[in-house]
């Protein structure tokens, strides 16, 4: 079957990795600029994003950050994050995407004057008017930032914890994964894990395989990026067995150099020995990117269309949604995938 855009913009999707400040608008940042006095090295979007967006031949991860360092002053205020929180959700529902879960590490956007409840609170203003006027619904995880103080990593995780009930659905450890390991986390992922705070952690992505394994007995439902569990085939099994899935970001791996190009990306590799996949975004405004291309590009290297159907229903059940919740969405996308599928194939 020949699928086309259209086909796969039509499907109901899930996006579980997804960070807000790699999310913004390039016009947003030329908006937020003049709010306040800010002076970007363009003032239109075309040169703009010359400067915010990756190059098709981005050579390293350094490269890829450095894209960052342009407009991270301006996402420091209560109206900057509440605005890219509400267009983000408006974006990813245009491509009919029906659940997100946006990360976002508060000590990077707080202040002396912004603290790290009103930086929440202000995301959570942005989800709340996002989700009830778009036929999106979401929820926030808040990344404990690797190199933060012990300090900070358990003032996150307390925050996680009385925001729960207003929208955050769990934490992520986040950051260079090559010069800090775990061990800083260790207390914090036991009170999580005492608190059934859900918990995701990204490994194996510019580091090993040993950083998966160290991940999963940490206590991490979710592995963000993993892709160098394809270099142990006995790590692999581990996660099939205990049911842990991938957050896949294709094109983003591409973009930070931790694979070498497309065809090399093993994604499908693991999806096919068993490994459990989900498809998603990451850094969608600096990569330029929806996840419509990721699936597009899925679908290149091979994925069959059945295939994007396991994975959309796999964003659902391994999502931090309750259990109600999720399996409400399962039945609802079980029908739309059908009858879409059905449509396409006419």
């Amino acid at each position: 079957m020949n699928v086309s855009d259209k086909f796969i913009r039509s499907l109901p999707k899930i996006d579980l990795h997804c960070h807000l400040d790699g999310s913004v608008r390039t016009q947003t940042m030329l908006d937020l600029a003049l709010r306040q006095n800010y002076n970007l090295p363009a003032d239109n979007v075309e040169e703009l994003r010359k400067y915010v967006r990756v190059p098709p031949d981005c050579k390293s991860l350094s490269e890829f950050l450095e894209r960052f360092n342009v407009f991270y002053p301006l996402l420091k205020t209560p109206y900057a994050l509440e605005r890219v929180t509400y267009e983000l959700l408006r974006d990813c529902s245009y491509e009919n995407t029906k659940y997100m879960e946006i990360r976002f590490a508060p000590v990077l956007q707080k202040t002396e004057n912004f603290p790290v409840p009103e930086v929440i609170e202000s995301v959570l203003k942005g989800l709340e008017k996002g989700t009830s006027e778009f036929d999106i619904k979401a929820g926030i995880i808040l990344c404990l930032y690797r190199g933060s103080t012990p300090e900070e990593i358990k003032e996150t995780a307390e925050w996680a914890l009385r925001m729960k009930k207003y929208g955050v659905c769990g934490v992520d450890i986040a950051g260079d994964e090559t010069s800090y390991g775990l061990s800083d986390f260790r207390e914090t992922l036991d009170f999580c894990r005492k608190n059934e705070i859900n918990m995701t952690i990204h490994a194996g992505e510019a580091g090993g395989p040993e950083n998966i394994a160290e991940a999963v007995e940490m206590g991490a439902l979710r592995i963000g990026h993993g892709v160098a569990l394809a270099k142990d085939p006995n790590l692999r099994e581990i996660l099939i067995e205990k049911g842990i899935p991938l957050e896949i970001c294709i094109t983003s791996n591409i973009h930070t150099q931790v694979v070498d190009g497309y065809d090399c990306h093993p994604f499908k590799e693991l999806h096919d020995k068993g490994v459990v996949i989900t498809l998603n975004t990451d850094d969608r405004g600096v990569s330029g990117i929806d996840l419509t291309y990721e699936y597009n590009k899925a679908v290149e290297l091979g994925l069959k269309v059945s295939d994007l159907a396991d994975i959309i229903l796999n964003g659902v059940e391994y999502s931090f949604q309750d259990e109600a919740k999720k399996n409400r969405m399962k039945e609802e996308f079980i029908k739309q995938i059908k009858g879409r599928m059905q449509f396409y194939e006419k």
